[in-house]
């Protein structure tokens, strides 16, 4: 499981790695050869995944990270930094639904929506860009959903949310393709996960 990185190592990072598709996608990234960094906030949760990386042997390290906390991204973005020498994608996948008729959420619900599933997002992308930037190289995969291009009834809290995720990331796009990181938008339809 704890792999020594080398130069040669591509390093992933992917963000709400406990359950559903970050777990599966930490899982698919560390069978292909990559040092894989499954982050998430509560590290009580990471028995599952930590469980598979013993019996495979897969390259996955468990790391905490909040992306609503300023600190906890910065310091575990700098320890990965440090650790591996290198990131070479990022997913953004930690996020959750909110669900109601929109006059009945609660402005707080609102806004803790957006802090986990839009300003998490920009928090994580933000800390990781510079060392992207100094590779001359990196990929961004930004977790969005079907609901990112179409609305449904009692669900316009997360939607949002998603049409923010897909403006930013085609803006984003743009500004750093010159620097040979891409962006991609991944729309996930219905999938039976604990989401």
């Amino acid at each position: 499981m704890e792999s020594s990185p080398s130069s040669n190592n591509k390093v992933a990072v992917v963000t709400g790695s406990s359950t559903g598709i970050g777990y599966e996608t930490s899982l698919i990234l560390a069978r292909n050869g990559f040092l894989t960094y499954a982050t998430m906030r509560n590290l009580n949760k990471g028995e599952n995944i930590k469980s598979v990386a013993t019996k495979e042997n897969l390259p996955i390290r468990i790391k905490q990270l909040d992306v609503t906390d300023d600190v906890s991204v910065k310091n575990a973005i700098q320890t990965i930094s440090s650790d591996a020498g290198r990131i070479d994608i990022l997913v953004n996948n930690a996020g959750y639904g909110l669900n109601g008729a929109f006059e009945d959420l609660a402005m707080d619900e609102i806004k803790a929506q957006y802090e986990t599933n839009v300003f998490g997002l920009i928090r994580t992308t933000q800390a990781v860009l510079p060392i992207m930037r100094r590779q001359q190289s990196g990929t961004i995969v930004n977790i969005s959903s079907g609901a990112g291009r179409f609305g449904f009834p009692g669900g316009s809290a997360y939607v949002s949310t998603k049409f923010a995720v897909e403006g930013l990331s085609e803006s984003m796009s743009y500004e750093l393709e010159p620097f040979g990181i891409k962006v991609v938008i991944v729309e996930p339809g219905v999938i039976r996960t604990n989401f």
